[in-house]
């Protein structure tokens, strides 16, 4: 959908927008033969309830007439006759009638789904082109929006600067509370613990402009400010007594009447590295048990023992001797 272009100040006190006519003009005529759908519809009933009650009025009347034919003279019979020749073509029409105004029911009945069907999709175009209004009206009121804080960012950097200098309950709630979201990216988060916006406050805006009207409420509180500076330095007063004394490190050589100086010791050689023939010439040794050493000859004289002793219990269970090994 095209926009008109017009100059800012027209476009801010009369928006002008292109929007599709025809989209329009169709969604009007099928809401409008909605309507008569339904008027006609909702009127049906009544109507054949009058229709077929003057039905049966007259084939009450006709059926009266032809019982006079049975009882009357034949006299009196031709003008029966034609009597019932004429209530039955209003008969007929009655019948006609009722049939018709069924019929008629039955048909917009059938034609309504496909009415509404017509009608959801005209819905849909309208929706599109009113999406698209919403969109270019909204940047332009926007854009209005962002030309209007020039002068309240002023007064929130001012407040910032003040809340910086000195706090203050009422200068922190007021920069915290304080907020104009961009109407272009305007969004609320909603979370299990409140809602925050995620768009930026077009009152927290940093340029020159801020940037002076700052340093001017800098300038006006110096005077205090620098002696707030001095002020945060200031201590208690502590008698000499009482302050703690320089530390001192503490080492193995501290004694009780002082530090002594660290003995000289003599200069060990550096560890001899073995060469290979060395190294296979020396015995070779097992690592493992208790003592962290043992030879080759440990695990045999081990086993030994074992054996025996495994032999000395088997006798002693199956009887073969007084209970001392031969081993």
């Amino acid at each position: 959908m095209a926009r008109t272009q017009q100059p800012a100040s027209a476009a801010q006190a009369n928006p002008n927008l292109s929007i599709d006519a025809e989209t329009i003009s169709n969604l009007r005529e099928l809401l409008d033969q909605r309507k008569k759908l339904d008027d006609a519809v909702n009127s049906a009933p009544a109507e054949i309830h009058s229709l077929e009650t003057e039905l049966s009025s007259v084939r009450q009347q006709m059926a009266s007439l032809e019982a006079d034919i049975v009882l009357v003279d034949e006299a009196h019979l031709p003008a029966k006759q034609k009597q019932i020749k004429a209530l039955g073509e209003v008969l007929a029409e009655k019948e006609l009638a009722v049939r018709r105004k069924k019929m008629l029911l039955e048909t917009l009945e059938q034609r309504a789904p496909d009415l509404d069907e017509k009608i959801e999709i005209a819905i849909g175009f309208v929706r599109v082109e009113a999406n698209i209004a919403s969109q270019s009206l909204r940047s332009d009121i926007a854009e209005e929006l962002r030309g209007k804080l020039h002068e309240l960012q002023l007064i929130y950097a001012k407040v910032r600067a003040l809340h910086g200098l000195v706090r203050n309950d009422r200068t922190g709630d007021f920069l915290q509370s304080a907020l104009i979201p961009d109407l272009d990216q305007c969004m609320r988060i909603i979370t299990h613990n409140g809602t925050y916006e995620t768009s930026p406050n077009l009152l927290d805006i940093r340029n020159d402009d801020t940037a002076a009207v700052e340093a001017q409420i800098s300038e006006a509180m110096r005077p205090i400010t620098e002696v707030l500076v001095l002020a945060r330095k200031h201590r208690p007063y502590v008698p000499l007594a009482k302050r703690p004394a320089p530390y001192v490190r503490k080492g193995a050589w501290d004694g009780p009447g002082g530090r002594v100086d660290r003995p000289e010791e003599p200069e060990k050689p550096p560890a001899h590295m073995k060469t290979a023939e060395e190294g296979r010439a020396e015995p070779y040794k097992i690592k493992g048990d208790s003592s962290g050493l043992r030879t080759r000859t440990q695990p045999q004289e081990m086993n030994m023992s074992m054996a025996m002793q495994e032999a000395q219990e088997f006798a002693e269970k199956h009887g073969l001797s007084d209970g001392r090994s031969n081993l």
